[in-house]
């Protein structure tokens, strides 16, 4: 199993429309993948923790990279992990708003094991709207 953690920026619609798009569409194709996660928004970015077989976070980066919705997808960690930080959601939502100057630090450092840990605290602090 793995750990993997990108962000890009958003591009169309807008992300408060997107998202729940977005987190429909993840309950779905994450749960037949065997992948869970967190996603959140900050800065016109998007920013994402997923968790999951190695060969579904690839079939799933390669829908991800082709999305219209966003572009300049980066990964920034991934890796291989015994357990997953986010074992009980198929996909969760961080709200990032109370954190937003932090993250958008991270997001702009692209430091992936900071934002890791900032998303799994956040999705275990119940500051999500988890699906």
């Amino acid at each position: 199993m793995e750990r993997l953690v990108y962000r890009s920026r958003a591009v169309w619609p807008a992300p408060d429309v997107a998202l729940d798009g977005i987190l429909t569409a993840s309950l779905v194709n994450n749960a037949r993948l065997g992948i869970t996660g967190a996603l959140g928004f900050s800065g016109g970015r998007y920013v994402q923790l997923l968790e999951g077989p190695a060969s579904s976070l690839d079939i799933l980066m390669g829908h991800l990279d082709a999305d219209p919705r966003h572009a300049d997808l980066t990964v920034l960690v991934r890796g291989p992990t015994e357990h997953r930080l986010t074992p009980d959601w198929s996909m969760a939502r961080a709200d990032l708003t109370r954190v937003a100057p932090r993250v958008d630090a991270l997001l702009e450092a692209g430091d992936g094991l900071a934002l890791t840990a900032l998303l799994a605290a956040l999705v275990h602090r119940g500051v999500t709207g988890v699906v």
